[in-house]
């Protein structure tokens, strides 16, 4: 084997129109643009975030890696698919998951690695598992080691670690306004430390409250500039914190490169453009990465469908820019990974069927550990062949309250399949939801009272500090929010304790809700919600269109309403669904029953231009007349839009948003739409619009069931 480039000596890295040089050893980067540079083009991505494992001691609430079902990287792996890249070009690697320290062998691979390639060597970690002992196995080979933040998880001493074995250490922080007020404080403690840099991540999801409102960032903005330690500010934030941007003129538009400069490789072995994408490319090799980056092109600059992606708020064209490019740029920085939560609720027709399902699984159950053999034995036994008998590890919290089982772990994709499929054939009903958190899942419970005399007494004495109580009659209903996965036994312990023999109920919730929003839901309790239950299944992967059409087929011929669009299909017409559940799981699809008569449906699809050869102006004619044809298209009041994408404007990024009572109709037509203009790439998501009025009136049905 060749000796691999110096970490002290600067590789050289093509880009298009420009030339990089990176110094492995400091992290310190060199980009030159000039007459000589202009006919180059990337030849790889210059980093690979690389989701090692979804193990993890505990979860980290700004993590947002995507698509971990399993973990099936060995040392020996890994290291080829990284060596391949490194022969290509790329320059650093970022190890997240899962928490890498917690990864088997990952001291070999980092190891190996260090001889045998000249990556830089990254890592994010929540720093729990540093201690001198073992980190003296990693001394001297690591480029920078970040650490996610947050108050309980003993970041300090991780510091302390890395500091004293001369490791450069850099901090995650997720910022939204409650956290503003404290960052500087924080971020003075932080340079005392000793910390390189601190990379301040913004939230990417449905919940309102995290996200930065227009005042927190220009907030935001004056902290970093009163900043005593280096702010690295989340490429999803786009340009909407006013800070300067390295990148930001012509030749570059402010885009994040998700999927160009970088990539996203997860833990069961797929690429996908960055943590909050879904599906994948195929990914067990480096020619198949290089593959997927080179011919995926359209697909991997898609925007999330998530709420917060800055590609969703900034088209990707030349008129954003604002600035020109030097013709020299030096700047110092090493890369970094981060990932999510995975929870699962099943609910059982009574509490002794939920302590039934609990008991084929506690007596071999360890926390965060390799799948047991009983529990393969388990699902074999239930008909739940591959891929649901190939679980890897088991959750971190596994618990039961009242009807509902509680699983919660360390990934970002639904990690908890085989569970989920052993509760729907032991007749319970998974609630939809709980994949790919971003922040802890509060609890929500009820208790019925004696009376309400009781019940007010209840109320008056929460469960918990941090617990907001609502009475309802004799009813009482209790927050708990950030229920985490290391807080989720004893949040359940102080309901139990506070409910003192009354009948109790409760579930999670994964969308943060204030108090205007319980309260709007108790007022309208008296009108009732009208339920409609649907089949949503998701199919990801190369053939992901394919194995929906096949399930879609069959579901029809057993008479079955049916809608497809891209990978996803919705079914409608049952009160019962764990035959088709169970049929979508052994296929590999994500499944969910939604209930309300009205969905939420968005769907993202990229489209090209009718003819390449169109100048900027009619390309731009081309854009307006295809949103009007959409809206004309799709039922009135559906949200539309379209935005330029690509290098002049060849090609348009569509998004579609509505809420409809036909959904089943309305997601045909999203599919009839994309062949029609022979979409390149088409997502598709489907959520309830009143989520939080059934999870209320289900616990408190539970409860009223119940005499006290």
């Amino acid at each position: 084997m060749p000796t691999p480039p110096s970490r002290g000596a600067f590789r050289a890295h093509p880009l298009d129109g420009a030339m990089l040089y990176f110094h492995a050893a400091s992290g310190t980067h060199v980009r030159v643009e000039n007459a000589t540079t202009r006919a180059l083009q990337r030849q790889a991505p210059r980093v690979a975030m690389f989701g090692i494992t979804n193990r993890c001691n505990l979860r980290c609430g700004f993590c947002s890696r995507d698509t971990a079902r399993t973990s099936d990287w060995t040392p020996g792996s890994a290291a080829q698919v990284l060596r391949g890249l490194a022969e290509a070009g790329t320059l650093e690697v970022a190890f997240g998951g899962g928490e890498p320290f917690a990864f088997r062998g990952f001291d070999d691979l980092v190891a190996e690695l260090h001889a045998t390639t000249a990556l830089a060597l990254n890592v994010t970690t929540n720093g729990t598992l540093l201690n001198d002992a073992m980190f003296a196995r990693f001394k001297g080979r690591l480029g920078q080691v970040r650490v996610s933040l947050y108050e309980d998880a003993g970041w300090r001493r991780a510091g302390e670690v890395l500091a004293g074995h001369g490791q450069r250490w850099g901090a995650n922080v997720m910022v939204d306004d409650a956290l503003l007020p404290g960052l500087p404080a924080l971020l003075g403690e932080l340079a005392w430390r000793g910390c390189a840099d601190v990379s301040l991540l913004s939230y990417v999801g449905p919940e309102p409250h995290r996200h930065l409102s227009p005042q927190g960032r220009t907030r935001l903005a004056a902290v970093i500039a009163a900043s005593p330690v280096p702010c690295r500010v989340s490429v999803c934030l786009g340009d909407s914190v006013p800070v300067p941007r390295l990148f930001d003129g012509p030749g570059h538009t402010g885009d994040c490169d998700a999927g160009l400069d970088f990539v996203s490789i997860t833990p069961d072995r797929r690429m996908q453009a960055c943590s909050f994408q879904d599906g994948g490319l195929p990914a067990a090799s480096a020619a198949e990465v290089l593959h997927g980056w080179r011919h995926a092109r359209a697909r991997l600059r898609a925007p999330s469908l998530r709420t917060g992606c800055a590609r969703a708020r900034r088209p990707r064209t030349a008129a954003t820019a604002t600035a020109p490019l030097p013709p020299v740029a030096v700047w110092q920085a090493f890369s970094g990974n981060n990932s999510g939560e995975c929870v699962m609720v099943a609910r059982f027709d009574t509490a002794q069927a939920a302590e039934a399902y609990l008991d084929q699984l506690l007596p071999h159950w360890e926390p965060d550990a390799d799948c047991p053999p009983e529990w393969r034995t388990l699902f074999k036994a239930h008909g739940l062949s591959k891929p649901l008998a190939a679980m890897e590890e088991t959750p971190t919290g596994l618990l039961a309250l009242g009807r509902a089982v509680i699983a919660t772990g360390y990934a970002a994709d639904d990690v908890w399949a085989p569970l989920r499929a052993l509760a729907w054939k032991q007749d319970a009903q998974v609630l939809p939801g709980g994949i790919h958190l971003h922040d802890h899942p509060s609890l929500l419970a009820a208790v019925r009272g004696r009376d309400s005399g009781d019940a007010q007494a209840l109320a008056a004495r929460p469960p918990a500090p941090a617990a907001e109580t609502f009475v309802h009659g004799e009813t009482v209903l209790a927050i708990l929010p950030q229920a985490g996965m290391d807080a989720l036994a004893t949040a359940r312990d102080q309901l139990v304790a506070w409910a003192g023999g009354r009948p109790l109920a409760g579930e999670a919730l994964f969308e943060a809700v204030d108090r205007a929003a319980v309260t709007e839901v108790l007022k309208r309790l008296g009108t009732g919600l009208e339920r409609c239950p649907r089949l949503v299944a998701h199919f990801w992967g190369t053939d992901g269109e394919g194995e929906a059409a096949r399930f879609a087929q069959g579901a029809r011929e057993d008479g079955v309403e049916t809608a497809v669009a891209g990978g996803c299909v919705m079914l409608c017409g049952r009160q019962r669904w764990k035959r088709l559940v169970l049929r979508a799981y052994q296929l590999g699809g994500s499944v969910k029953v939604l209930e309300g008569p009205t969905l939420a449906v968005g769907a993202y699809l990229n489209l090209p231009a009718d003819d390449p050869r169109l100048t900027e102006a009619q390309a731009t004619a081309w854009h307006a007349r295809l949103q009007g044809r959409l809206q004309a298209a799709l039922p009135q009041g559906s949200g539309v839009s379209v935005t330029p994408s690509g290098r002049r404007q060849r090609f348009a990024d569509v998004r579609l948003r509505l809420h409809s009572s036909a959904p089943v109709q309305a997601l045909a037509r999203i599919g009839e739409i994309a062949r029609e203009l022979n979409a390149a790439d088409l997502w598709v998501s489907v959520e309830e619009v009143e989520a939080l009025g059934f999870a209320v009136r289900r616990v408190m049905g539970d409860v009223r069931q119940v005499p006290v």
